[in-house]
């Protein structure tokens, strides 16, 4: 009798794991179920609302009429709709467009990712438009709004059609669950949740239990809150990255054993094949790079790329593990070797960034011009002593402070505006390797810092006036400052403990000097904070050793940002005027609009940078060219593959790299190379540890051959010559980059202040009238400043012409006025060969002049830019373009 009683407790008990097990599905879908059916997706909206920021992009600022309030939308503009989820939805716009008279009412083209969803005029009084959309199952839905372009008299704003309001509401009004896609995404999160924090986990205490019980609950009630309120979580919480997520992840975690299983066969085989496998992991990683520059999908690109990490990752294995750590620990010199190598080093990315610094770039940009400006105006107003300039530059100081004394020794020019950042990129390499060093190792330091000295974006931020590189270079400087101050030796001896302060004391001094450098340097006190936790770690004797050190670098670093707190107290709106204009939560872009998401593709943007496309502005590196060449990229790569296996000093630069693409990752414009530029130090010092750990590897082979000593050099020598080919050969040719630049200005503001600057008194003697149109740019501003510009206001000169002088117009100058410029210079007067652009096809300006000065000037000035044929002037040019 006992065995039936014995089978019921069976069946009983596993009945109850059965039911523990459906348990949380079961409330899972019941929240899914019952917040679907109190769910109200209907909106209606006024653009005047709050909410309504959430909706639109592309449109101006609210107007008012004595009937409504509106906005204006620009000829494109976007209308996004968050909650819908694949359910079709009817919009209802109330819209007006009225035009000049005479003018027809426009056509308004409604589309969702290009599938039209209709057209329809739009009366000039107020109506209501209702359209029929079908929404994405994923994300928000962004409703294109195209309108033919509409400029009214007096205003100089592009306009499309006025939008008063917006009433949202789906075509079914009942529903019992959420829509698949958006359902599979809720449910997913209280899965994972249950998967890793219950399914996965060791059995402990009931506490620890009841505290995993607790986050899959909180999970499970988010995504019912999700369900009930679609249209708010659809803009916080918008479903992103289906179907990888959340399938990926999901067969990740159930799959994790066998994954590891395979994984540790394999890497056991790789070791027993080293070092043939090492380099069949290398060979297949710089395959995968390459494949991707040449437009391999990334997902199989990076899925190669991280197989071939893995393998050469694995095999390197932990090589002179002590001397790491003893090179770590600061406990070996400086060579005579290291220090011959960082001299070069230097000397090279110094040549590098002073060679044709007056012309490549080849032309001025606007804002180079405003800083010389204000640099000037520094030097001669002695009252003007600025901490952050918000009008004209929206900028911190220190870089025009720098600029002045050169300016005033130099003169105005291109070249003058822009030494003080080619030398303070420059001496960047020098800062990498002072950071480096203590934390990954000497070798790895001189690598990454010869990798830093000649990478194509570091040459295009650092060759122009901007001070993109000065807050880093700062900040690679505290940074090497406070490594040292915080060494084990320095706070266990109290005879080191002064040195200790004086040394966080600078680093505090540095990080909040790096604040008034650029908008990215704000990031560096933080930057400094964190790192400092991960040379402390979790010692709290260190932490208690460390205190007076600590506080001497928050002093020093308050100390030197007083005047800048100051400042912000005053003006905080003006200070962060520009950080807010393209932060993220401000985007325009057209395409996508909840916060999430945004942030989720910048992500996606800043990874794909490195290996398949980068910045698509001309003035901040090659257009759309991967951020780093193909050998630095693999060996970035390999680096953050010894920072998951092997080397724990690349976890740093790691670390780094991820907090340095913050702006960038939170702001528009992504992969933004200005605001990412933080990410380049310690990228280099991953890849020069990566170098490092192939030298290791190559040195210790056995049996040891000749060409093992030449590999490391080869490398570095390739990447040198592909970086100087594509700044110097490819992107001086490449329209995408030069007409990113004013040439026109620039050239025509060289020409203007070419005869102060000669020796000759025939070319002295030049007058030169510049197009009206040009006179007053920023540009020309600063290139004539301290001189007198005659000016050509389209039909005569501002004063009499001399016997020689030069009149210089722009190229689309009406024929009318060309005559007319010819006719005040007299009768001898005659049109001269001008200088092209850089692809030979069209001339920078047209030239007109009396006497024989002005074409000697125009040939000392512009003489490689000068056509080859006199006779077909813009036909040819020396220098054929190429392209990238």
């Amino acid at each position: 009798m006992r065995r039936p009683v014995r089978s019921g407790i069976a069946r009983y008990a596993a009945f109850l794991a059965a039911l523990r097990r459906a348990l949380p599905g079961a409330i899972v879908v019941l929240l899914l179920v019952s917040g679907a059916r109190v769910a109200q997706p209907h909106q209606h909206v006024r653009v005047a609302d709050p909410d309504a920021r959430r909706m639109l992009a592309g449109f101006h600022a609210l107007e008012q009429n004595p009937t409504d309030v509106f906005r204006w939308s620009r000829p494109d503009a976007a209308l996004f709709l968050s909650g819908f989820d694949g359910r079709p939805a009817f919009v209802t716009l109330r819209l007006a467009a009225p035009r000049d008279a005479g003018d027809p009412p426009p056509l308004l083209v409604v589309s969702v990712r290009g599938r039209s969803m209709g057209s329809f005029v739009v009366a000039p009084e107020w109506r209501h438009y209702r359209v029929l959309i079908a929404t994405d199952p994923a994300g928000d839905t962004p409703l294109l709004l195209r309108t033919a372009a509409y400029r009214p008299a007096g205003d100089a704003r592009d306009l499309g059609v006025a939008l008063a309001a917006i009433t949202t509401a789906p075509v079914l009004h009942v529903a019992w669950f959420p829509p698949p896609v958006r359902a599979i995404f809720l449910g997913s999160w209280p899965l994972l949740g249950w998967l890793l924090l219950v399914w996965r986990s060791r059995p402990t205490g009931r506490r620890a239990s009841v505290a995993r019980w607790s986050g899959v609950t909180l999970l499970a009630l988010l995504a019912g809150w999700a369900a009930a309120f679609p249209v708010t979580s659809g803009y916080l919480l918008p479903t992103i990255g289906w179907p990888w997520w959340p399938v990926l992840p999901i067969v990740m975690i159930v799959a994790w054993p066998s994954v590891l299983s395979v994984v540790r066969q394999g890497a056991g085989y790789a070791r027993s094949a080293a070092p043939r496998s090492f380099w069949s992991g290398v060979g297949l990683a710089f395959a995968a790079v390459i494949a991707m520059r040449l437009g391999v999908s990334p997902v199989v690109g990076f899925a190669i790329l991280a197989a071939g990490v893995a393998l050469a990752v694995t095999t390197i294995g932990e090589c002179h593990a002590g001397a790491l750590a003893h090179e770590r620990a600061g406990g070996v010199p400086v060579l005579r070797g290291e220090a011959l190598a960082l001299a070069g080093i230097t000397a090279a990315a110094l040549v590098l960034r002073l060679y044709r610094l007056d012309d490549l770039p080849a032309g001025l940009w606007r804002d180079e011009a405003r800083h010389g400006l204000l640099a000037l105006q520094i030097w001669n107003d002695p009252s003007y002593r600025p901490v952050y300039v918000v009008a004209g530059a929206d900028l911190p100081a220190l870089l025009f402070y720098l600029m002045a004394p050169v300016l005033a020794l130099l003169g105005p020019g291109a070249g003058a505006a822009r030494l003080v950042s080619a030398v303070a990129g420059a001496l960047m390499p020098l800062a990498l390797w002072w950071a480096a060093r203590p934390v990954i190792g000497a070798r790895a330091a001189v690598y990454g810092a010869a990798l830093l000295a000649w990478a194509s974006w570091g040459l295009s931020m650092s060759r122009w006036a901007f001070p993109a590189t000065l807050d880093h270079l700062l900040e690679l400087a505290a940074v090497g400052c406070m490594w040292r101050a915080l060494a084990p030796q320095m706070l266990s001896n109290r005879g080191n403990r002064r040195r200790a302060l004086a040394g966080m004391a600078l680093a505090g001094a540095l990080a909040g000097m790096a604040a008034y450098a650029y908008h990215t340097g704000r990031l560096a006190p933080l930057t400094l904070a964190l790192l400092t936790a991960l040379r402390l770690g979790r010692d709290g004797r260190a932490w208690r050793h460390a205190a007076a050190a600590l506080a001497a670098a928050m002093i020093a670093g308050l100390l030197v940002l007083t005047p800048l707190l100051r400042f912000i107290l005053e003006d905080f709106e003006g200070y962060n005027r520009r950080t807010g204009a393209v932060a993220i939560v401000n985007s325009e872009d057209l395409e996508q609009r909840a916060p999430l998401l945004l942030l989720f593709n910048n992500g996606l943007r800043y990874l794909f940078m490195w290996h398949v496309s980068g910045d698509p502005n001309g003035r901040h590196h090659a257009p759309g060219a991967p951020m780093l060449d193909p050998l630095a990229g693999t060996l970035l790569a390999m680096g953050i593959g010894l920072a998951a296996r092997w080397r724990p000093g690349t976890r740093v630069p790691l670390a780094w790299v991820a907090l340095a693409l913050l702006p960038g990752i939170f702001s528009t414009d992504a992969p933004h190379a200005m605001r990412s530029l933080g990410a380049l130090a310690p990228a280099c010092m991953l890849a020069g540890a990566a170098l490092d750990g192939m030298h290791r590897a190559t040195s210790g082979a056995v049996p040891r051959r000749r060409a093992n000593g030449a590999i490391v050099p080869t490398i570095l020598a390739v990447s040198l010559a592909f970086n100087t080919w594509l700044y110097f050969d490819v992107m001086p040719h490449d329209p995408a980059v030069y007409r990113e630049f004013d040439l026109i200005e620039t050239a025509m503001g060289r020409a203007a202040r070419a005869p102060a600057l000669s020796s000759d008194p025939e070319m002295q003697a030049v007058q030169v009238y510049l197009d009206r149109r040009v006179a007053g740019s920023d540009v020309v501003r600063f290139l004539t400043t301290g001189l007198r510009i005659g000016v050509f206001d389209g039909a005569q000169l501002s004063q009499p012409a001399g016997r020689s002088a030069l009149v210089l117009l722009l190229p689309d100058t009406a024929a009318t006025e060309r005559a007319a410029a010819l006719a005040a210079l007299g009768p001898s007067a005659r049109e001269l060969v001008a200088p092209c652009f850089p692809d030979g096809k069209a001339p920078l300006f047209i030239a007109y002049s009396v006497g024989d000065g002005a074409q000697r000037l125009l040939e000392e000035t512009f003489g490689p830019y000068l056509p080859v044929s006199r006779n077909s002037p813009y036909s040819a040019a020396m220098v054929k373009p190429r392209r990238l």
